[in-house]
């Protein structure tokens, strides 16, 4: 087990969290860009907040669902502050089937006024001639992974963290994962979620959950993928971007990386509803000690170069090196 002690962090908004073009480490060569840095940057655990953790996300009191009165799933209309989870909770039905009835909602970027099917009722009968399959596959590569990286926070709350790597023929959307925490007799379970919606194929992305104080200093933390959605050959949701320049600078005592850069959006291709940057930083044994997400909600054009700048915090021991993957996501009007 992979343990350290830590600064204190925020709670990460586990259910706040494209083809990308890159996902690689970053080179320790050159200065940062100049010019005005676009974008916002939320609370994740790499952060060293003067505030406490908040609690875990809980479902949120919901109205009533209005209901067809034939035999068809009743839709709901997602309000502010909703989240899958809290959804399906209401429900009394797994996020795994909402997410399956709902295979073009993106549960971290679903807003106010969207609409979700709500599986409830039977559904029929799957078409024998039906040649797009979005179910769940029965079996995945990465069902069991290895122990994850787990740092207690100043309130002996837990991070804890484990990389997924794609290993299919095509990109997965929607990858979830379940922790277990062992204390003795006592068992607790939570939902792990990654930064981004897309691991394209050949990339990894980290699965991040957070486990309420008190924890023990003794424990055993376990994970395993539970959920995910093959991303069609056809589909057009996710936006190319290029990384065209990218600085890496890491303090003298290892624990702050400091990472700047410059991405390009093609010519030609649509609008991009927003841009995700998900920094992964490893120590020199390859443990997981920070992930963070950068943000950038305005559309941005085709054709446009934005310059992104943000740091990171080591959860545990120096920082060796740090991954990227970017996300794009075409602006709704662009996909009807």
């Amino acid at each position: 087990m992979h343990k350290q002690s830590l600064f204190p962090v925020f709670r990460l908004l586990l259910l706040g969290f494209l083809l990308s073009a890159c996902a690689q480490g970053i080179t320790t060569d050159g200065q940062a860009p100049t010019g005005t840095f676009e974008g916002t940057l939320r609370p994740y655990p790499t952060e060293r907040p003067t505030t406490s953790p908040s609690p875990t996300d809980s479902a949120t009191p919901l109205p009533s669902p209005t209901a067809s009165p034939t035999a068809t799933p009743v839709i709901y209309e997602v309000q502010e502050g909703d989240d899958m989870y809290g959804i399906a909770y209401f429900y009394n039905i797994s996020p795994q089937a909402l997410m399956t009835a709902n295979p073009t909602v993106i549960p971290n970027a679903m807003g106010p006024g969207t609409k979700l099917v709500i599986p409830i009722t039977p559904a029929p009968e799957p078409s024998p001639t039906a040649t797009n399959d979005i179910s769940p596959a029965s079996t995945l590569s990465f069902s069991v992974l290895p122990a994850p990286d787990c740092y207690q926070d100043a309130l002996d709350g837990l991070w804890c963290f484990v990389l997924v790597k794609n290993d299919e023929a095509g990109a997965l959307e929607n990858v979830t994962g379940l922790m277990e925490l062992q204390q003795g007799e006592a068992v607790q379970q939570e939902i792990a979620l990654t930064p981004l919606n897309l691991i394209p194929a050949g990339k990894s992305l980290p699965l991040v959950a957070y486990f309420q104080p008190p924890v023990d200093e003794e424990f055993r933390v376990s994970a395993s993928v539970d959920f995910f959605l093959p991303v069609l050959q056809d589909d057009n949701r996710y936006l190319p971007v290029n990384i065209i320049e990218q600085t890496l600078t890491i303090d003298d005592d290892g624990m702050t990386a400091q990472i700047s850069g410059e991405l390009s959006f093609p010519e030609g291709q649509p609008d991009a509803a927003y841009l995700w940057i998900s920094a992964t930083a490893f120590d020199s044994d390859g443990h997981i000690v920070a992930v963070r997400r950068w943000e950038n909600e305005q559309t941005i054009e085709n054709g446009e170069q934005i310059l992104f700048a943000f740091a990171v915090y080591s959860l545990g021991d120096p920082i060796d090196r740090v991954d990227l993957l970017v996300e794009a996501y075409r602006e709704q009007e662009a996909q009807e």
